[in-house]
């Protein structure tokens, strides 16, 4: 199968990379405007260039196109792709407003198009177990999600995701993960959210640098998401050594806790860890005793918590076997009318509902 990337910056490669693992690709078009973009890529023998667009929408013979561009191109690249009768797979978010991420679902469902956006959490083994132990009732009814994420800079002031005009904001960026992830596990409609947001730090980005944000679900429960990005590492970066590692420790932390009626569950990047815990009664009250840990080397870092290998190498095989995305655009669209609830909470100070976006 003949599969083109539109975007040649540094998810393209990624996806290039894992494009030339995949037993039903044979060739390869990566697209950009930028040729310079392009001269940087290596150069596999299945690979070939361009910087015509016509090039990819008119040649019958792609029938999938991921979309790996800037923010502000998804609309534009995603549209005249679906419009040629090709595949895609559209990188988070989906647009950079609402009205046009629910133009580019409305497309795929009246042109019968296989559409998938990029939440590659949801491939991830660390997040696939949680995901496991809840459809098995092993945490009962999820009623509450904690997730604790502090990171360094590591976007740097030339790059197109500070930008607001181009990257759409922090949620539209990075944080709707970590939102979708929760939509994911409890399996319920998100109402209304809440963002505080403290001054930046980072002076020279244009999107916030911390968001705390609290999300209520139809049915009662609770997600919460603290996230600040201001800390740099400490280390100048030891090529050597395992980026988590030198992180570990340093003022970093990616944590998620999960909370059931039946038991509970803890997700850690930094400690490579995965555990859960079963509730049970007694005479003196609640008990809770760790049922299951779980670790994985770093070698493994990849698949447990970034895990775009499989999802890449999982949507071309669905598309060559014509089976539809394994996470819907309806579904995904809805994570991003999240985010921009939570965007829009942010800069007014307010709750917002969901059905406000639209």
């Amino acid at each position: 199968m003949k599969v083109a990337v539109l975007g040649a910056g540094e998810m393209g490669k990624t996806v290039i990379d894992h494009l030339t693992k995949s037993p039903y690709v044979n060739e390869i078009v990566a697209y950009d405007i930028n040729k310079k973009q392009l001269e940087n890529l290596s150069c596999p023998k299945i690979l070939r260039t361009t910087t015509d667009l016509n090039n990819i929408i008119s040649d019958n013979e792609i029938k999938l196109a991921f979309i790996t561009s800037s923010n502000n191109a998804h609309k534009e690249l995603t549209l005249a792709c679906l419009n040629a009768g090709k595949a895609a797979m559209c990188e988070k978010p989906i647009a950079n407003t609402v009205s046009d991420a629910e133009e580019i679902v409305s497309t795929a469902e009246r042109n019968r198009s296989f559409l998938q956006i990029g939440f590659e959490l949801r491939y991830s083994k660390l997040y696939t177990k949680v995901k496991e132990w809840i459809d098995t009732g092993l945490l009962g009814q999820i009623v509450n999600t904690h997730c604790f994420y502090v990171c360094s800079e590591f976007f740097g002031k030339k790059s197109w995701r500070i930008k607001k005009s181009l990257a759409g904001g922090m949620f539209l960026e990075k944080l709707c993960h970590y939102v979708d992830l929760p939509r994911w596990w409890i399996g319920d409609e998100v109402v209304d959210v809440f963002s505080a947001c403290a001054p930046n730090v980072i002076d020279y980005f244009e999107i916030r640098d911390n968001y705390n944000t609290i999300c209520k679900y139809r049915k009662g429960a609770v997600s919460q998401l603290s996230f600040m990005m201001a800390p740099a590492a400490s280390f100048e970066g030891d090529p050597l050594r395992n980026y988590i590692d030198q992180q570990h420790g340093d003022g970093h932390c990616l944590q998620y806790f999960i909370y059931g009626t039946k038991g509970a569950a803890e997700t850690d990047v930094f400690g490579r860890s995965i555990k859960r815990w079963q509730f049970s009664d007694s005479e003196k009250g609640m008990k809770s005793k760790l049922a299951e840990q779980l670790k994985w080397p770093a070698e493994e870092d990849h698949f447990y918590f970034h895990n775009t290998t499989d999802q890449t190498l999982d949507i071309v095989e669905r598309v060559h076997k014509g089976l539809p995305p394994r996470t819907p655009a309806k579904d995904a669209l809805e994570s991003m009318r999240l985010s921009y609830a939570a965007e829009l909470a942010g800069e007014t100070g307010r709750i917002v509902r969901i059905d406000e976006i639209n």
